[in-house]
């Protein structure tokens, strides 16, 4: 039932696509139960789909240019609304898409605020920092945090109010949005006799801004918002702070109604992988005891399976087979290879196992190994709604690695993927218990191979022009990728077909050599993404077997670096990234900020002005070099 307090809510979006995910009209759809008018505010252009689905919401969709950040476009709708008509509802909301929501029924907070005798309300609330690095007077006030802000009538209606808005400057920094607006409205407005409150008072917490770093806890307090910067922050801050993301996803899991698949979405289109990844703990370790309840078991065996096997060399048939056999479900097997007479070798093999449902394909060519027969030669097959699962393998050897190695990188794709009978029960379950999950690849080999840090290799850049073409709109990793390396996997079919659609020939992979830089690997690097750019997240599994052998290693690695380092990860990070890195300004910011506030404070006014000096130039150079070209 709706409220009999008359709302207006502006809701301000910026998405560098133009991209409306479905979690915005969800909480529009949701908020529109207790107002009575929606007004989008778009920071830029908006897709011709993303507008079609706003305007099953909002009453008003407007598109104005990118600048002064969220409080540039606030003063500007309010402005091109008009302060007298704001005057006629009892509330406004500014609220804007930093958020996933509700992921608890709004009524709830309504309820509560509804009784309130203030002039103006939060959901959330910044603590006190002092001192502060770019904060006016150097200190940042207690302030409501901005996402979500409500203005009633009482103020809404005072002369205060309008001047506010039409004296705020312009806005050219996020410093300067928060500076400004954020941290002085509920200051400037409390010296001026105003009232306000926050559903979820600082003080409740244990930390200065309970949204991020107490986000477990006041989730758990049915807090109706989660913050999208849960998942794309830093995640050295998030384990220098201690905060588990997964541990909010478990509570919603249990607690609310709140489609997951909508947050999976907007994170897997927006967010580094690696970041989402380790924020989110998107990693299963499972034993060889099966770890899920009969009625699970029961579903995935319902589950059909396509294993594509690619066999180069095919005296590994037996053995790739003998993984294959551990799935739980109906399956059936397409071999892939470069010859008639290996063709026949391995069908004579399949006959005497007696597999049940199979057939042998002579690629074309062997040029791209693997992944061109794998999106060439089965591509009929992926496309293809018999199947709801494809296991990727083939018959990896790797001599160019050495024996050692290249058996190590075997032993570990083939046993996170498919350990034994019970423990790739557990992993196909994953898939039929998580709608949204598209793939799940073995973690990223580090021994034996130097990965860590390093493994675009020579692929990145051809990777981003790739993805371009394909409409992969997934930010790449920084410097590992969350990438299937080895090119083995398992996944939906749905997951692969932004691959699938790229309209790739056999002349793409025979024109050039196998190796870093080759379509091959950038491809092997980007079966992720594919699953990405569709919104389905991609989940890594290991083995317990294989956990105690990589993880003993891996901390040590990571000892060994820290040992000579001082401070957290977070400081550690900052003194490395100023020794390496030419650009010195804002690195050297970031660790005064870190190990000395009240210096950052005095020296931030030369900062600013450096760093906008520095954009001048920049800015003129490239307009010269413009000109010239």
């Amino acid at each position: 039932m709706r409220s009999l307090v008359k709302r207006i809510a502006f809701y301000l979006l910026w998405d560098k696509q133009g991209v409306i995910d479905r979690y915005i009209p969800y909480c529009l759809e949701k908020l529109r139960e207790h107002v009575e008018r929606i007004i989008v505010i778009s920071n830029g252009p908006v897709s011709k789909d993303g507008r079609d689905q706003l305007e099953l919401v909002a009453d008003e969709i407007w598109e104005r240019e990118n600048v002064g950040f969220d409080v540039g476009g606030y003063k500007e709708a309010l402005g091109r609304f008009g302060f007298d008509q704001l005057a006629e509802y009892d509330e406004v909301i500014l609220l804007n898409y930093t958020f996933f929501g509700p992921v608890y029924p709004f009524a709830e907070m309504f309820d509560k605020t509804d009784k309130w005798d203030v002039d103006f309300w939060g959901i959330t609330e910044h603590g006190e920092v002092n001192p502060h690095f770019f904060a006016t007077g150097g200190v940042l006030a207690r302030h409501i945090q901005s996402h979500w802000l409500a203005v009633r009538k009482s103020l809404l209606a005072s002369p205060a109010f309008r001047q506010y808005w039409e004296k705020m400057p312009e806005i050219t920094s996020y410093e300067q949005s928060v500076d400004r607006h954020e941290a002085r409205f509920a200051q400037h407005f409390e010296d001026l006799g105003f009232r306000w409150d926050v559903v979820y008072p600082r003080a409740d917490y244990p930390s200065q801004n309970p949204i991020l770093d107490d986000v477990v806890q006041i989730t758990a307090d049915r807090c109706p918002i989660v913050k999208r910067r849960t998942f794309f922050h830093d995640p050295l801050y998030m384990s220098d702070h201690a905060i588990i993301g997964r541990d909010v996803i478990d509570i919603l899991s249990r607690t609310s109604d709140y489609p997951l698949d909508l947050i999976w979405e907007n994170v897997a289109r927006t967010v580094e992988p690696r970041v989402a990844a380790t924020n989110f703990s998107l990693y299963r370790i499972y034993s060889d005891a099966l770890e899920i309840t009969e009625e699970q078991q029961q579903r995935t065996r319902e589950m059909r399976a396509l294993v594509a096997i690619h066999c180069y060399y095919e005296d590994m048939i037996d053995e790739l087979v003998d993984y294959a056999d551990r799935l739980p479900c109906a399956q059936h097997i397409v071999v892939t290879t470069d010859t008639t007479q290996k063709r026949k070798t391995i069908e004579a093999v399949l006959t005497r196992r007696g597999v049940p449902s199979y057939e042998v394909r002579v690629t074309k060519s062997n040029a791209g190994r693997d992944v061109s027969a794998f999106l060439i030669g089965c591509a009929d097959l992926l496309r293809s709604d018999d199947y709801d699962i494809v296991v990727k393998l083939h018959s990896k050897r790797s001599p160019q690695d050495g024996a050692v190695a290249g058996g190590w990188f075997k032993r570990h794709l083939l046993g996170n993927l498919l350990h034994s009978d019970n423990y790739a029960a557990n992993v196909v379950n994953l898939f039929s218990e998580n709608r949204e999950v598209g793939m799940a690849i073995p973690p990223t080999i580090h021994i034996g191979f130097p990965t860590m840090g390093q493994s675009w290799f020579l692929n990145k850049e051809w990777a981003a022009k790739l993805c371009k073409q394909l409409g992969i709109a997934t930010p790449l990793d920084e410097a590992t990728p969350l990438s299937a390396l080895g090119s083995m996997f398992i996944a939906r079919p749905r997951a692969l077909r932004m691959l699938l659609d790229a309209g790739l020939t056999w002349s793409d992979f025979e024109d050039q050599p196998y190796g870093d830089g080759s379509l091959a690997h950038v491809i092997e690097r980007l079966f992720t993404y594919s699953s990405l750019g569709a919104g389905m997240p991609v989940y890594t599994v290991q083995s317990t077997e294989l956990a105690s052998i990589n993880y003993p290693f891996l901390e040590y690695k990571l000892q060994s670096f820290g040992q000579a380092l001082p401070g957290t990860a977070m400081q550690q990070q900052a003194y490395l990234d100023v020794l390496a890195t030419p650009s010195t300004l804002a690195l050297a910011k970031r660790v005064v900020n870190l190990k000395f506030p009240q210096l950052a404070r005095i020296l931030w006014p030369g900062y600013d002005a450096t760093r906008k000096m520095y954009r001048r130039v920049k800015t003129s150079q490239g307009a010269r070099k413009l000109r010239t070209t």
